[in-house]
């Protein structure tokens, strides 16, 4: 079974390694937390807003069932 680290979408992942050398705390736990998770519904309001942040995708752009399921962030299995 896939990790919700493994399902992130190819420019989800490349942006968050970009801010890898910016931001090392939280995109290291960020990291250790997706690995870790096989489902989106694992992840805390924190963690998801992390994946926002570190997507450096605008917040009015999400939509309910991005924040809810990671619509926009995973890879359909």
């Amino acid at each position: 079974m896939k990790t919700v680290y493994d399902r992130l979408k190819p420019d989800i992942l490349a942006s968050i390694n970009k801010d890898q050398q910016r931001y090392p705390y939280s995109t290291r736990a960020l990291k250790i937390k997706l690995k870790s998770s096989y489902d989106w519904t694992e992840l805390t309001i924190g963690n998801v807003n992390s994946i926002i942040t570190h997507s450096h995708i605008n917040l009015v752009d999400i939509c309910q069932t991005d924040f809810l399921w990671g619509d926009r962030f995973l890879i359909e299995c």
